[in-house]
């Protein structure tokens, strides 16, 4: 057995713990030797296969180990099946003698070695072998522990993840009720807007009376015929809103001014008279949000032919919210001018004349179907009869047979109109504010009770 080395491996691996187990003291020792003329390794020896095995449990994990094959009581093989079983990841090589190549050869085909080494041996062979086998599990280790590293990482990826969820979950609740609440908010904005407006129609109404509820009409038409236009939302709001304030300027007008009808104006009258939608532009023109109303304001006079005011506009050069409010501004007016039982007949036959001078032709057939919805509303079928009742004995459903109007003469619900829990409790609240007259003629289905 050459003891010297000719020359040692390249590579070595990174210092380990290698046992040497042989019952023969001279073997280990000639071992330990060879192992620390050239590396590092952390050498230990057992002179059996139980204190080897005694090593193994007492004795952190080895990278290597090197036992004789010829061994009393426990053979090399069996040793290395039970350091096998204690530690697997230990690399095992197994010296054996020529008589002993089945033994190693059945060992190797069980896993219980790595590579099995003839004795005598030759050092470098043995060297390389060594720096095999420990670079073997050097790498076998640093799989596993880039194996728990991944693991690791995974299951922080996840936790991560799963807090990051946890925290877009949070976010998007937030994000959700303050979304409610915006649209909440802005709904609330919206019902302040159209109340506000409606208000301010209300006093436009106050201060001329002769035709109580016109501007609600009117706007009731106007979005009525913009709907069946097509058009969506926010611009049937705007039409409508623009209708209800149509006459806004004429809050500036005299008494007198106001009690006569504009056909018998005189020429100075009638130049006031034609200011009201030039200042009802300009009184509202300060709000951003109402100056595409004014503007269909300023316009509601103007004539499909060009003969109107306030800048002779025609065709489609007239605002389309403006031509809008043209039509159910004439029409409305002009169901004043009959009786009631007659008004809408007769109105649709003095419209009809209108068409293509004072009125854009192409809303004819938008007009009478609109109408057709808004005014002739009552129901006067055998299945309904007349009731008076106080304001607090109204229920849903029931239908409204004349325009209602607060003690102080403001209208407050126009004729036709069906009774909501919302309008029911409007009444109920207003009459409380300015009583008006305390039965209300509605209509109700003769099988309610």
């Amino acid at each position: 057995m050459n003891n010297q080395p000719s020359s040692p491996p390249e590579n070595i691996a990174d210092p380990g713990r290698i046992l040497l187990v042989d019952d023969e003291v001279n073997i280990t020792r000639a071992l330990r030797r060879l192992l620390a003329s050239c590396t590092d390794y952390e050498i230990h020896t057992a002179t059996s296969g139980s204190e080897g095995l005694e090593l193994l449990k007492t004795m952190p994990a080895f990278a290597l180990i090197i036992s004789d094959q010829r061994m009393p009581q426990m053979t090399g093989v069996e040793f290395l099946q039970h350091a096998c079983q204690l530690h697997p990841e230990t690399m095992r090589i197994l010296l054996t003698g020529y008589a002993d190549i089945n033994a190693s050869i059945a060992a190797i085909n069980q896993g219980a070695v790595y590579r099995y080494l003839s004795k005598p041996w030759q050092d470098d062979e043995l060297l390389a072998t060594i720096d095999e086998a420990m670079k073997h599990y050097q790498l076998t280790q640093e799989n596993k522990r880039l194996n728990a590293l991944v693991a690791q990482q995974k299951e922080e990826l996840e936790q991560w993840n799963q807090r990051l969820k946890q925290r877009v979950m949070e976010q998007t609740n937030q994000i959700r009720a303050k979304s409610d609440s915006l649209a909440e908010k802005n709904q609330r904005l919206r019902n302040s807007f159209n109340e506000t407006i409606a208000i301010m129609a209300g006093l436009i109404e106050m201060r001329d009376r002769k035709v109580p509820g016109h501007a609600r009409n009117v706007a009731e038409l106007v979005a009525t015929m913009a709907e069946g236009l097509g058009l969506k939302g926010d611009e049937i709001n705007r039409c409508r809103a623009a209708a209800q304030l149509h006459d806004i300027g004429k809050i500036a007008f005299s008494d007198e001014l106001l009690r006569i009808n504009p056909q018998h104006l005189d020429p100075g009258q009638m130049l006031e008279y034609r200011q009201h939608v030039i200042r009802g532009q300009a009184a509202i023109d300060p709000v951003p949000e109402l100056r595409e109303l004014g503007v269909m304001i300023r316009h509601h006079h103007e004539k499909f032919d060009g003969s109107g005011f306030p800048d002779g506009l025609a065709g489609k050069n007239i605002p389309l919210g403006a031509r809008l409010i043209a039509v159910g501004d004439f029409f409305e007016r002009k169901l004043h001018d009959f009786v009631e039982a007659a008004a809408y007949d007769e109105a649709l036959l003095v419209i009809e004349a209108e068409w293509g001078t004072r009125l854009d032709p192409a809303l004819k057939k938008v007009f009478k179907s609109a109408a057709a919805e808004v005014f002739s509303v009552m129901d006067f079928s055998a299945t309904f009869i007349e009731r008076k009742l106080a304001p607090i004995d109204l229920e849903e459903g029931m239908q409204l047979l004349h325009n209602l109007y607060t003690g102080t003469g403001v209208l407050l619900l126009k004729k036709g109109t069906i009774f909501t829990a919302e309008n029911i409790e409007a009444i109920n609240r207003i009459y409380t504010l300015d009583p008006f007259e305390r039965d209300i003629s509605v209509l109700i289905s003769k099988k309610s009770p």
